[in-house]
């Protein structure tokens, strides 16, 4: 006796009524979309109507502008460009012929950093530059630290070497804040 054939040839009556149920819905379905029941002889094409809808004018959004940063006239080129991006400034002072100022310069950069402030290295041995200082500032030997607060007043000003966490409470002290 073979089991395939005697296993497949009996489907259960539910089954069959699920089958047949189906096909009746399909071949409604058809008949209904295809327009064959219920529509007029006539060929008459139907608009399609939309419902009316309330329309409020568009305004156009605006996003706020960016407040324009403020600075005293007579900064240096250099602290001005900072002072755009950053509230406090930390200005290192030194002359680049003389070795002991860079290490100066890392430890004030180092601090800077570490407090979130912006950073500019100013060498004086440049005429240009030193004229600009001197204007700001006064006379200034060097090495030189200097922390600057917007809109350009000089908070605190210290000459020498410093250390890095100095210069870094400096600027705390002065309103640089970590993000």
């Amino acid at each position: 006796m073979n089991t395939i054939a005697a296993s497949t040839s009996r489907i259960p009556r539910i089954g069959l009524i699920a089958i047949a149920t189906l096909v009746v819905a399909f071949v409604a379905l058809m008949v209904v979309r295809s327009g064959l029941v219920g529509g007029s002889k006539s060929e008459s094409v139907s608009v399609p109507t939309t419902p009316r809808v309330a329309v409020r004018p568009v305004t156009p959004r605006t996003t706020p502008a960016k407040p324009t940063v403020v600075l005293l006239p007579g900064l240096p080129a250099q602290v001005a460009a900072k002072l755009r991006f950053s509230k406090v400034v930390v200005v290192s002072v030194y002359l680049s012929p003389a070795a002991g100022d860079r290490p100066a310069v890392t430890a004030a950069r180092m601090g800077a950093r570490e407090s979130g402030a912006g950073f500019v290295a100013v060498d004086v041995a440049r005429n240009k530059n030193a004229q600009a200082i001197n204007s700001f500032v006064g006379p200034v030997s060097s090495p030189t630290m200097l922390v600057v607060r917007r809109p350009g007043t000089v908070v605190t000003k210290m000459s020498g070497a410093l250390d890095s966490a100095i210069v870094a409470q400096a600027a705390h002290n002065a309103g640089a804040r970590r993000r």
